[in-house]
């Protein structure tokens, strides 16, 4: 039962290793400069073919195998993946898939975290997240990476005119990276030249040698979408060299996808639900 329940707080373990820090003022200048050059415009013809190759459905929905390597444990459990673009990224965790243990959700304004066995909650903004924040992970920047998509730090949608903002490496000629630098963060992802696919997203957060973490994201196993393709694997990868933290790896498999509408975005909780911190759910789970 407890590796469940780490299970269900893996996204935001690393919110008790330090003091919420909003990454003020540090926005990506995404001015266009005129890349007139051909080369300029060699680059940013390839990244309008990897966003026109995103999938365009509205509604993302799987049975998924859930696996989770944290602290020296191994888990794997059976869940459901739910996404509606623009509202929601559900994540919901079922046993032996007869009875849902808990959910992460995460939404515009909040990350929800239900642990059904213990009827507790944790309910934050992504500022109060040390990780996310400090990775400049909002809802957009982390449904882009779900979804497996391109996108510019603190910016709802990506418009053709923000290529401009990326430096892609035309040289390459298999495995293309594509960067973007955001104050502390650097952005990497790397593109497959003949699919026009992304295959690793990678944010690195710095700011000295005591505050360094690492978030990358792995795709593989492309399955038909409508008619684009889908990361059918996903690999999440948490590194941090805060103390007592170390390396999370999150292995999310999907398994028969479909663009099913009928859900509701919304979760309620009774009153029998405690709203608990992470630090205090953490504190029982790690026996600190």
């Amino acid at each position: 039962m407890k590796q469940i329940l780490i299970a269900i707080i893996a996204t935001i373990i690393l919110a008790s290793c330090g003091s919420s820090k909003a990454l003020q003022g540090e926005k990506t200048d995404t001015t266009t400069q005129g890349k007139t050059s051909q080369a300029g415009q060699k680059s940013i013809d390839f990244l309008r073919q990897i966003t026109d190759n995103a999938v365009y459905n509205k509604n993302i929905v799987s049975p998924i195998d859930f696996s989770l390597t944290a602290k020296g444990r191994n888990i794997n459990v059976s869940g459901k993946l739910q996404m509606r673009k623009d509202e929601l990224i559900r994540i919901t965790l079922t046993p032996l898939g007869l009875m849902e243990a808990g959910r992460i959700e995460f939404a515009p304004e909040y990350v929800l975290v239900v642990d059904r066995i213990n009827k507790q909650y944790i309910k934050a903004t992504y500022k109060d997240i040390d990780f996310l924040q400090n990775n400049g992970l909002d809802f957009y920047t982390l449904q882009a990476l779900f979804w497996n998509e391109l996108f510019i730090p603190y910016k709802n949608t990506l418009a053709d005119a923000d290529l401009s903002a990326y430096n892609v490496d035309m040289q390459a000629q298999q495995e293309r990276p594509v960067t973007l630098r955001n104050g502390s963060l650097d952005f990497r992802w790397t593109a497959d030249v003949e699919r026009r696919q992304l295959k690793k997203a990678e944010i690195t957060y710095s700011k000295g040698t005591a505050k360094e973490s690492t978030a990358t994201f792995n795709y593989s196993t492309f399955v038909p979408v409508g008619t684009k393709k889908f990361p059918s694997k996903q690999t999440l990868t948490f590194n941090s060299n805060a103390a007592g933290t170390g390396e999370i790896i999150l292995d999310m498999e999907l398994n028969r996808i479909t663009n099913d509408d009928k859900w509701d975005t919304k979760t309620t909780l009774s009153a029998r639900y405690t709203q608990v911190t992470a630090h205090d759910v953490l504190s029982k789970l790690l026996g600190n």
